[in-house]
């Protein structure tokens, strides 16, 4: 088996170990005391299903945001719109779960009150996560460009060494 092929599966698994972390995060995958292979098979089959629910919404959801901007080298300035990073299954859950809550329990007029609010705070973590990731690539490459620039030292022998053949 080549080297490409086995790299390929181990990306394959690292997807899987996300899903099952997701499932038992989000969807309580692991929160069943089952005796029967009968009831575990309906418990993981609702709680996938509910996780497959979540992540279309997620989904849905990130097609209506651009990606967040990344800079091209460590001097560059930050942009004034930072963008937001893509939404999660977790927070699509606890979107979901806040909101048939108040459906279920407040007046309309309440409702749509509440919601547009428990919406600010989604939008802002995204937008500050957006922000965290520019400034954090924005160091790793101008960190990397400082690694990997000659130093004085190094020039100058370099310089030495030609003028020594």
């Amino acid at each position: 088996m080549a080297l490409a092929d086995l790299v390929k599966i181990a990306g394959i698994r690292w997807a899987v170990e996300e899903d099952f972390a997701n499932g038992k995060d989000a969807v309580g995958l692991d929160h069943t005391q089952a005796r029967r292979y009968r009831s575990w098979c309906r418990h993981a089959v609702l709680a996938m299903a509910a996780l497959a629910l979540l992540a279309v919404i997620a989904s849905l959801d990130r097609r209506t945001y651009p990606d967040p901007v990344l800079p091209t080298d460590g001097a560059a300035e930050p942009p004034e719109d930072f963008g937001q990073i893509a939404p999660t299954v977790t927070e699509a859950r606890r979107l979901f779960q806040l909101f048939t809550a108040l459906l279920r329990n407040l007046p309309t007029a309440l409702t749509t009150c509440r919601m547009a609010f428990h919406l600010q705070w989604p939008t802002w973590r995204r937008r500050r996560q957006a922000r965290s990731r520019l400034h954090h690539h924005k160091r790793r490459l101008a960190a990397l460009v400082r690694t990997h620039a000659p130093t004085t030292r190094q020039i100058t022998k370099c310089n030495w060494s030609a003028g020594q053949r």
